[in-house]
C-alpha cells in the first residue's frame, strides 16, 4: 500500500514511486485501460494524487486518455493488432519409385 504524507519533499519522491509503479503495471498488462477510480482502488491513492501523476503521465506520453475517459498506454491504443499470416500449401505430385515383384 503506497502512502502519501504532508511533507513536500516527501510527497514528491512518493509521487514518482506512484509514477514508477502506475508505469510498471502498464507495462506488465499490455491493453490495460483504467479509469481514475479504477486507478484510485487499485494503487490505494488519493483522488488528486492519481489525477496529477496520471496527467503527468499523459504529458510525458506515456499514457493516453481514451475518449471514454480511461487511460492507456499510448503505444498499446496506437498499435495496429497483429494477424495471422495465410499460408498457402501447394502439393506436387512425386512419382514413387516402382518396385518389381521378386
Amino acid at each position: 500500500m503506497l502512502q502519501v504524507t504532508s511533507s513536500p519533499a516527501s510527497a514528491t519522491g512518493t509521487r514518482i514511486l506512484i509514477a514508477e509503479r502506475i508505469r510498471s503495471e502498464f507495462r506488465e498488462m499490455p491493453g490495460l485501460t483504467l479509469t481514475v477510480a479504477q486507478a484510485q482502488r487499485l494503487w490505494n491513492v488519493d483522488l488528486s494524487t492519481c489525477t496529477d501523476v496520471l496527467a503527468q503521465l499523459v504529458e510525458a506520453g506515456f499514457l493516453c486518455r481514451k475518449v471514454d475517459g480511461g487511460y492507456g498506454r499510448t503505444s498499446d491504443l496506437t498499435a495496429h493488432p497483429l494477424r495471422m499470416a495465410k499460408a498457402g500449401i501447394t502439393f506436387i505430385e512425386i512419382d514413387a519409385p516402382r518396385r518389381t515383384g521378386t
